[in-house]
């Protein structure tokens, strides 16, 4: 178990004799510094995003956690935070019909340390107490979570209107949403089925996931890469709810692409893990590689 400081504000650096203490004495390295973004209320417990920098200030981590006594009372319907939509005209918004059935949380990554996790830009996480209906593979209408860590910001995400296409996308936002990704910067085995949603862009899936297959394995956990008007947007996570448990612990590569648009630091695995200390599950993009804009 790695040894965080909880970072909750920037404090000013003390000169002076800490300077002179340092000249002459060896000073011990610093360790991991774990900052906090502010929680968010989600069903008995609750839910925040974290960046973690390693002894040298380097980003070694970003990511959600989300407290262990949520399952113990997990959410079984919307609770108006998902988009919605009139697609009949009349008027009205039926949750049933004419929403996502899924409760959503937009989480803002840590102040302090806005420029040590660029790309990123905020998380979306949403639970899906029924999964994803069709036009999603059948295999993902289990209960599960969507962990979108965006490379844009909340109001570039807001402008994908909600509509009558995809899942509940306007109709020209459906189209740009399936613009493709020039080869050099899509990651290799995705594939475009077409899954763009309202709010959040279209959803690449991996073509070798084993739950794609023929039989179709079990859904526990994938990866998906998000992408709009031909760019990618969004690195996410996608975890069934049967899989958090106490012995949760592992780790997965992410595919990586031959280049990429934006300069920044790019993950290079996702892990999802249980943390007794704080009694809460962790699931975070970590194995940082600084990449130069192509």
């Amino acid at each position: 178990m790695r040894n965080r400081a909880l970072v909750l504000s920037t404090l000013p650096v003390a000169l002076g004799a800490s300077i002179a203490l340092a000249a002459c004495s060896t000073q011990p390295a610093a360790g991991p510094v774990l900052h906090q973004g502010d929680p968010s209320d989600f069903g008995a417990g609750e839910v925040s995003t974290y960046v973690e920098l390693d002894g040298a200030g380097e980003l070694a981590s970003v990511g959600v956690r989300l407290s262990a006594s949520t399952f113990d009372a997990l959410p079984v319907t919307p609770d108006g935070t998902a988009p919605c939509f009139d697609v009949n005209g009349d008027g009205q918004e039926e949750p049933k019909t004419e929403c996502f059935m899924m409760l959503r949380r937009d989480l803002e990554l840590p102040e302090a340390v806005p420029g040590d996790v660029e790309p990123f830009g905020y998380v979306q996480f949403n639970y899906n107490p029924h999964g994803h209906p069709p036009p999603a593979p059948p295999v993902y209408a289990e209960p599960h979570f969507d962990f979108h860590f965006y490379l844009v910001g909340l109001e570039d995400v807001r402008e994908i209107r909600t509509g009558t296409c995809g899942f509940f996308i306007d109709c020209e936002a459906f189209e740009r949403a399936r613009v493709p990704v020039p080869d050099a910067y899509m990651p290799p085995a995705y594939i475009e089925v077409g899954a763009a949603a309202g709010e959040e862009g279209n959803h690449l899936l991996l073509s070798t996931a084993p739950e794609l297959g023929d039989p179709p394995a079990e859904f526990t956990q994938t990866f998906i890469f998000g992408s709009y008007d031909g760019h990618i947007i969004f690195y996410e996570p996608m975890i069934a709810a049967a899989l958090f448990t106490p012995d949760l612990d592992e780790c997965h590569d992410i595919a990586q692409p031959a280049a990429w648009e934006v300069a920044g630091a790019y993950p290079t695995r996702y892990c999802l893990r249980y943390v007794p200390d704080v009694a809460a599950y962790e699931v975070s993009l970590e194995s940082f590689v600084r990449r130069e804009a192509s």
